[in-house]
């Protein structure tokens, strides 16, 4: 099983847990309110089922799988949480990379010869989000904005009330995500960055889908590739 590792989170009133899997380190998060037992999970890459045994012998309630985008290295494990009940979030942008994911196995394959068809699986997608949006999960408000550049369905669930934000592969600890890819576009996702990350408070923690945590005001301050307009 892979190691579990806690994120700083003094600040919250909930705790969050990550694991770092498969071929590309992409960061899984499992957000748990310890008061109500329910939790939700951040992206599902390879190996991500990992949480589900985790969850169980907890007693833990899971109720949502919030996905960040539709690149196979974060829903890689995504039908195994749509089994297990979890309702799934995720924006329409990239619905072809939800419905078939197969389409898209021989950019993986390339890098990945080992890769079969059985890990290319598709899920089906129960609520779909658009930047605005407003849910409540673990009886908090999370607000969706739409950051694609990276990909076209790029999105950032933010806790407002946790000071809390997961902006899938947008903007990483002094970095940014390839804007190279299909879908993707530089100047697309630097306007993203200034206007939906930058503007959030400078305080806000980021848990991105590769590398560790920052927040929106040491980006601004340092972020090589995104400075502020």
């Amino acid at each position: 099983m892979p190691i579990t590792v806690a994120i700083d989170t003094r600040h919250m009133s909930l705790r969050i847990e990550s694991q770092t899997l498969g071929p590309f380190a992409t960061n899984t998060f499992l957000v748990i309110d310890d008061a109500t037992k329910h939790c939700l999970v951040v992206d599902a890459p390879p190996e991500g089922a990992a949480f589900l045994p985790i969850i169980n012998e907890r007693g833990l309630v899971l109720e949502a799988l919030l996905l960040t985008h539709g690149h196979w290295d974060h829903i890689a494990d995504a039908r195994a949480f749509a089994d297990a009940g979890a309702r799934i979030y995720a924006h329409k942008a990239d619905a072809d990379c939800y419905a078939h994911p197969e389409r898209y196995a021989p950019f993986y394959r390339a890098a990945l010869p080992w890769l079969t068809e059985a890990d290319f699986q598709a899920v089906e997608i129960a609520h779909w989000v658009k930047g605005g949006d407003k849910m409540i999960l673990l009886g908090r408000e999370f607000e969706v904005r739409h950051v694609p550049g990276h990909c076209p369905g790029n999105v950032l669930f933010y806790c407002a009330a946790e000071k809390l934000a997961f902006p899938g592969d947008a903007i990483f600890a002094g970095s940014v995500g390839r804007s190279d890819l299909p879908g993707g576009s530089w100047p697309v996702l630097l306007k993203s960055i200034r206007e939906q990350i930058y503007t959030l408070p400078e305080d806000v923690v980021l848990l991105p889908g590769h590398g560790g945590e920052t927040t929106v005001g040491q980006e601004i301050q340092t972020n090589p590739y995104a400075r502020p307009a």
